[in-house]
């Protein structure tokens, strides 16, 4: 019953002060987002490059985004002097990530995208879309609730972090 919190904090029924409090259970959150990161990468890994995909590399993506969360997040706090509001909102953000993860590695195992030829939207583009589009209402929403910000401050803040994340991983996977 304790994962039903999480699974409601994706359906927008809980907020992240619904959470557990304590650093063991944020613990445990980023635990799982690890994992559902991984389960990711495997699936959307080209059938001849799945050992080396399972490697180093999306080792090293999911852990840079979970820092990229940690100190965007934290960063944001800090300025905002709601840090006693720390663990409890990463728990949320690690929770919420981690399913939401765990569905779009679902939803591309049943619909793949070929992404190397560009062509028409396809069913599966087309509802990878809206998954991105729930996943930056729900991040938008723990964002709103711990700050008691407006929707569009939650969702720009959100929209914020997805931004930092991709050109992180964009200049680092340049990099090496």
């Amino acid at each position: 019953m304790r994962w039903l919190r999480f699974i409601l904090l994706v359906f927008l029924r809980t907020g992240p002060e619904d959470m557990p409090a304590g650093w063991w259970a944020t613990g445990g959150a980023a635990l799982f987002f690890l994992s559902s990161g991984l389960v990711m990468s495997w699936v959307v890994a080209e059938p001849a490059t799945l050992a080396q995909s399972m490697g180093w590399h999306n080792l090293r993506d999911n852990l840079l985004d979970l820092a990229l969360l940690v100190a965007y997040f934290l960063a944001l706090l800090k300025l905002t002097h709601r840090m006693p509001r720390a663990p409890q909102m990463l728990t949320a953000i690690f929770s919420a990530l981690g399913l939401l993860g765990l569905a779009l590695a679902l939803l591309w195992y049943f619909a793949p995208v070929n992404t190397a030829e560009p062509g028409p939207m396809t069913l599966g583009a087309g509802l990878i879309l809206v998954l991105f589009g729930w996943n930056l209402l729900v991040l938008g929403q723990i964002v709103r609730r711990t700050f008691d910000w407006g929707v569009w401050a939650g969702t720009a803040v959100a929209l914020g972090y997805f931004v930092c994340s991709a050109v992180v991983m964009v200049w680092v996977d340049g990099l090496g």
